[in-house]
């Protein structure tokens, strides 16, 4: 290899090594930024599921499927539209500001407008003050959305990590105290427009003080043609994901539809969270490397790799001490939705992978890809959700919900195979692994759960997965997520890895 060639190759080279220690440590921060969320929302729930009566709660908990729908055209798919920009400039933030500003409003007075309507529709009263409350949260989320976003776009995840936190945790207090001072049920619905305010200011401030690099003139027209896409797939996933909960709704009655939706509220909250903190670290990384012309094939499957790991290992843990930990939160009375969790935490792991495949497909600008795996994801929750409901049986509807997603991934793994993107091969390697260290440490957690007591069992959990962890402590070399973090640089080993690594 002559001088110059090897002078064009190792910049390349270290810049990309580079790259996805910065991706890698902007995932821990996100990761870390999650987990002190979710254990908010965790200790929130358990307290208003004490401090609300049923009935009450249940106006909000139907607020709660109403609003986001219109959520998903007040963002109008902006923030991916940031993390996917090859160059982020001032004119490009003002301008998707502007547009969220825009659709927000409009979704905020569309929202007051027929919130009596649900009232209506349902016989509550209540309802109709909860979705105008909750509604305002649409005057300040797209424009918190878009500012987190760029905040991780140029590297700063650790003040995106912060903003967000610090607004959840004021957010859950100021609902919590009102609560306390008896007006309830409708401070529940404040907890999420306190929180985007407080975001929110903490976001100008960080613009104020950081401004971006400037650009050419870009017109909010220019971005609604990709965000209307985003938007309508945005949409579609929505309702891929809400067949099985409505199918049970329907066919299997009002109680089916009550442990169903606790159960997945309980996994989805940590698939969300999950999915944004590796949604916010990777996106950034690949839309750079496809700007500068480089190939994406290492950085998909690192990204699928990091992905991987937190969905069947993350998952198998919650799938194993899901069960005590909702047992502890919601009491006794709720046998149906603790029995449930495992399968849905199987959907979990599957459904974030089809989320990190989505937004790899987005990237690299594969429309078809994206639809392709939105339409065979939903005909085979559908063909599931009816053999389920023909069995009458709520865990083969959680099943269903599972089996869907793991199709829709599969579609994407032959779509990259064929693309030459990634070997199905050795994705199915990497899931593989991951998957038996997912499943040691859920079954070892769910050997705890026969114990009577809720803390006795989640404490038994978490002893017996103490053997596991030591194991794979041990064989590290042999674990895909571990190989990657070395070889990128962010964690050192004086061991020598194994051929997983070198074969790559």
């Amino acid at each position: 290899m002559s001088a110059s060639h090897r002078s064009t190759v190792a910049p390349r080279s270290r810049s990309s090594d580079t790259a996805s220690r910065s991706a890698l440590a902007s995932l821990r921060w996100n990761i870390a930024g999650s987990v002190v969320v979710v254990l908010l929302q965790l200790c929130y729930t358990a307290y208003t599921a004490r401090a609300v009566d049923p009935r009450s709660y249940g106006a909000y908990a139907i607020a709660l499927t109403v609003v986001p729908f219109f959520g998903y055209l007040a963002n109008a798919g902006l923030s991916a539209c940031v993390l996917r920009a090859e160059r982020l400039t001032f004119p490009f933030v003002r301008a998707a500001r502007r547009l969220g500003m825009m659709s927000g409003t409009l979704c905020f007075l569309l929202v007051e407008a027929v919130a009596p309507v649900f009232g209506a529709l349902f016989h509550m009263p209540d309802l109709t003050v909860m979705v105008r409350l909750l509604g305002c949260v649409f005057l300040m989320q797209p424009s918190v959305s878009v500012i987190v976003t760029a905040m991780r776009r140029v590297g700063a995840a650790r003040v995106a990590v912060m903003a967000e936190s610090v607004g959840q945790a004021v957010g859950v207090a100021t609902a919590a105290v009102l609560l306390a001072w008896g007006w309830s049920p409708f401070a529940l619905a404040l907890a999420q427009p306190v929180a985007a305010a407080t975001a929110l200011s903490m976001g100008t401030v960080w613009v104020a003080r950081r401004p971006l690099p400037p650009g050419p003139p870009v017109r909010g027209r220019d971005l609604l043609a990709p965000s209307g896409f985003m938007t309508t797939h945005s949409l579609g996933q929505f309702v891929a994901n809400n067949i099985p909960l409505w199918a049970a709704g329907r066919l299997l009655g009002p109680g089916a539809v009550g442990s169903y939706s606790r159960a997945s509220l309980f996994t989805g909250l940590l698939l969300t969270f999950f999915y944004q903190g590796l949604n916010w670290a990777v996106t950034p990384l690949l839309a750079e490397r496809r700007a500068k012309g480089l190939l994406l094939g290492r950085a998909v499957e690192r990204t699928l790799c990091a992905a991987s790991a937190v969905a069947f290992i993350g998952f198998g843990i919650t799938a194993g001490i899901g069960p005590a930990v909702l047992r502890l939160l919601l009491g006794p009375g709720w046998a149906s939705a603790v029995a449930i969790v495992p399968a849905l935490s199987a959907g979990a792991a599957m459904t974030l992978l089809c989320y990190c495949g989505g937004a790899i497909d987005q990237v690299r600008d594969a429309p078809r890809a994206l639809v392709g795996t939105l339409m065979a994801t939903v005909a085979a929750t559908v063909v599931g959700v009816g053999l389920a409901v023909f069995e009458r049986s709520l865990l083969l509807v959680a099943g269903a919900a599972a089996a869907g997603q793991v199709v829709g991934h599969l579609v994407q793994l032959v779509a990259w195979h064929r693309a030459g993107l990634l070997h199905a091969g050795a994705a199915l390697r990497i899931h593989g692994v991951h998957a038996a260290v997912g499943a040691a440490l859920g079954a070892a957690a769910a050997m705890g759960s026969s114990a009577r007591s809720a803390a006795a069992a989640l404490a038994y959990g978490l002893i017996l997965m103490l053997p596991v962890v030591l194991v794979c402590v041990l064989v590290r070399t042999w674990i895909p997520v571990y190989a990657t973090a070395v070889a990128t640089g962010l964690l050192r080993d004086r061991k020598s890895l194994r051929p997983f690594q070198r074969g790559h």
